[in-house]
């Protein structure tokens, strides 16, 4: 992999349309887990100080006309990030593990002035409906980012429709074989990919900026049941220097009384503020699943050390706080609370 890398950045010089970028993080965390009643196993609670780190590498290939290549490197893990000192296949002792390269985004297509199309590995720019479609057993703590990197395997483009930018993509979600037919005579099984379908569009309303989406779940046989997701993020005006947004979707899967039923929301209240040489981000949900409800706090501080034209090294404290785990499940813990406290330190490069 050291050579493959190596050959592409020489090769980049040789062919300047293509262009190479990334970033690398190390994080060290303290992790305070807090279990209720329903919690069954004999820890109760637990604290934990590790330390994070990752490295992506991306290259972006422009041939011509508005056709392009994209991809990123990484570690194709949780939030891409590998926790130093464990491991399960070390070659040696365990601080002698290393994390594997692998391509976390692989996609090309065409970008026109009024449509586009591309297909593969691509990133979804991260909104909550995400979190609520495809993680409605986890619905907080960004699960699509984290468990995802905030990205899914498709097909995505754009489409002008009456001075709008209709943005959709449909992902491939599961693949499984189509048909199957037997010699003994047994009747033959048809079946059907799992697909989603999502859309949105920006809708500016004076200083009011309006993102309806929808995303539907299909495929598979007729006893299957998906679920389907709406909503809207809405950016507020700028007040006393804190940019504001609010953000609702609510998820159904089937009908009352099927087995697989539930009825899930999601809502985001989020402020964000330039502050000196940094940023401060703070945004607040509260989601629920059936009766269920969880919440989770998120408050961090980007300061930028330094920041040129080749690229920019931040510091950002942060605080995560979630409270109930398990909602729409058996294993449903009102009492449970994870605390996060970080500081991660990253450089990006272009």
């Amino acid at each position: 992999m050291k050579n493959i890398i190596l050959s592409l950045i020489a090769f980049s010089f040789l062919i300047g349309e293509i262009q190479f970028s990334g970033d690398a993080r190390f994080r060290p965390r303290y992790d305070i887990k807090e279990n209720g009643e329903n919690f069954q196993e004999t820890n109760k609670s637990t604290a934990d100080l590790y330390y994070l780190y990752r490295a992506r590498l991306n290259m972006k290939a422009n041939i011509g006309d508005g056709w392009f290549f994209n991809s990123k490197l990484g570690t194709l893990g949780v939030a891409g990030m590998t926790k130093i000192g464990s491991s399960d296949n070390e070659p040696g002792n365990i601080n002698s593990y290393r994390p594997t390269v692998s391509f976390m985004e692989l996609y090309f297509g065409g970008m026109k002035d009024d449509w586009g199309f591309w297909a593969g590995a691509f990133p979804l720019k991260y909104n909550p409906s995400l979190d609520l479609h495809f993680y409605s057993d986890k619905l907080v703590d960004i699960p699509f980012v984290i468990f995802n990197n905030s990205s899914t395997l498709g097909f995505a483009g754009y489409r002008s429709v009456s001075g709008y930018k209709l943005n959709w993509f449909l992902s491939v979600d599961n693949n499984v074989t189509e048909r199957e037919e037997f010699s003994d005579g047994s009747e033959p099984i048809d079946d059907c990919d799992d697909f989603t379908l999502g859309m949105d569009a920006n809708l500016t309303f004076g200083s009011v900026s309006v993102t309806p989406r929808l995303l539907t779940s299909f495929g598979g046989t007729d006893d299957d049941i998906y679920p389907m997701t709406l909503g809207a993020d809405i950016l507020l005006p700028e007040l006393a220097g804190f940019s504001s947004g609010f953000s609702y979707y609510t998820s159904t899967q089937g009908e009352e009384e099927d087995a697989e039923y539930y009825k899930a929301d999601h809502m985001r209240l989020s402020l964000s503020r330039p502050i000196k040489e940094g940023k401060l981000k703070f945004f607040y949900d509260m989601a629920s699943k059936d009766d269920d409800k969880v919440s989770y706090i998120w408050l961090s501080y980007t300061h930028t050390c330094f920041k040129g034209e080749m690229g920019e090294m931040t510091l950002s404290p942060t605080f995560r706080l979630q409270t109930g785990k398990g909602a729409g499940s058996d294993s449903f813990d009102e009492d449970y609370s994870r605390s996060k406290f970080e500081v991660t330190a990253q450089i990006k490069f272009n």
